[in-house]
This record gives C-alpha cells, sequence and structure tokens, in this order.
C-alpha cells in the first residue's frame, strides 16, 4: 500500500486502484490513511470521486483482471458507509441518490451479489428517510409556492435576484428537497418488495401533481420566456 506524497495533490484514480482491492474488513483503515494527505474539507469530495469512479465501467482499473461489478458495488457500499459515518456531510439526499444509482446499477447489470445496502427496499427505506416534512407540510408549502411565483410573474418581476427573493418562502429548502427526493421516487414502482416501504413510496407519489407549479403559473412562466425571447 503506497500513500500520495502529502506534497502532491491526491489522486483518485491511483487511490482507487490500491483500496478496490483491499480486503473490505482493513478496508475503513485503509481509507484513514489514504485520507490523510487529503485536505480536509476535500476528504467528503474524495471519497465520492472514488464513488464515481466504481460507478463507472469505462475507467481502466474497472477492466484489471479480478475487478468485477460485485467487487465494485462492495467497494461503493463500504465507502458511502464511510462518508456517512466518518466525514462531514449535511445532505443527506446527496448520499441517498448515491445509492439510487448503485441500485439502479445492479438492477441493469443483472448483479447477483448485492450489498444489502444497495437492495431496493433498502434504498427506498433509506430515501423515504431523508424527506425534511411529512406530506401535509409539503401540499402546504407547494401552494404558498404557486402563490409567490403567481404574484411575482403577475408583477412582471424578471429572472434575477428581485424575482427570486419575491419567490423565496420559509421551508423552501425544504420543500425543494422533497421535491428531489418524489422524482426519484417512479423508478421504485413495482420493484419494492416490503409493503409497508411500498405503501409510503406510494402515497408521496399520489400527491406528486399537486407539488408543481399548476398550469397556470407554467402558462405565465412560458409568457414570459417568450417575451424575453423576443417572441410576444
Amino acid at each position: 500500500m503506497t500513500l500520495n506524497n502529502p506534497g502532491d495533490r491526491y489522486n483518485p484514480i491511483a487511490d482507487y486502484s490500491s483500496l478496490i482491492r483491499i480486503a473490505a474488513p482493513q478496508l475503513p483503515d485503509a481509507l484513514r490513511r489514504f485520507a490523510l494527505p487529503v485536505p480536509p474539507g476535500r476528504r467528503a469530495r474524495w471519497v465520492l470521486t472514488l464513488v464515481d469512479i466504481a460507478f463507472t465501467d469505462y475507467y481502466p482499473a474497472n477492466k484489471d483482471q479480478g475487478i468485477d461489478l460485485g467487487l465494485r458495488l462492495s467497494f461503493a457500499s463500504i465507502l458511502l458507509d464511510f462518508v456517512e459515518r466518518e466525514l462531514n456531510v449535511h445532505d443527506p439526499v446527496v448520499i441517498s441518490r448515491e445509492y439510487i444509482r448503485f441500485a439502479r446499477l445492479a438492477v441493469d447489470e443483472g448483479a447477483r451479489d448485492v450489498p444489502a445496502s444497495f437492495r431496493i427496499d433498502a434504498v427506498a427505506a433509506r430515501l423515504l428517510g431523508c424527506f425534511p416534512c411529512a406530506r401535509e407540510q409539503a401540499l402546504r408549502a407547494a401552494v404558498v409556492r404557486r402563490d409567490r411565483y403567481r404574484e411575482a410573474l403577475n408583477a412582471g418581476l424578471q429572472q434575477g435576484e428581485e424575482f427570486d427573493r419575491a419567490v423565496s418562502f420559509e421551508g423552501g429548502a425544504e420543500f425543494l428537497a422533497v421535491t428531489v427526493l418524489v422524482a426519484e421516487l417512479p423508478w421504485f414502482r413495482g420493484k419494492i418488495t416490503d409493503r409497508d416501504i411500498a405503501r409510503e413510496a406510494e402515497a408521496w407519489l399520489d400527491i406528486a401533481p399537486e407539488l408543481g407549479l399548476g398550469d397556470d403559473v407554467e402558462e405565465l412562466l412560458a409568457v414570459r420566456r417568450r417575451r424575453s425571447g423576443g417572441g410576444l
């Protein structure tokens, strides 16, 4: 095992080639040692870069003998667990979306040995656990958002800081997270085996159409786009 020279910029490709061959029980300790040359503020990004390499088939390291999809999935699951347990990642949505894309990869490639954390029910449960509010709160926030957009557009505000201030509202960041998470749920439909998890996912999907801006606001946005583009 060779550490990068602390005086050099870290090299995720080289790190990946070394780390993926380390046995799973020793991997967390190896990650801590390999992370030493990486500036603390970049360590989560470094690990997520390794995760991305594991996901992406075309990297030469993934063509090496002994590096198959099963090993890449196992490696990525340990990396993501390491990020959550030991590094400061404040946005659980980011990590959940990593789990989702590996679950999709496993399904698309017909992987046989799938880590428990990448199995569909586990990933769906994780995703649902990231929702920052209840459905009733999300529906109320959607109404506030539509009203803010309608008022700003009827006032003739153009895209920019003034418009952004006009449409902002308390709880807006949480509502944005909800819309991002709901957009991931359709892929899980028909794949979840746990009834409670499936029921919760369907409940969010049922209200998904009500979380949008609505036809009238979308038409106001379309009119503004046409005008700014030299149309009407």
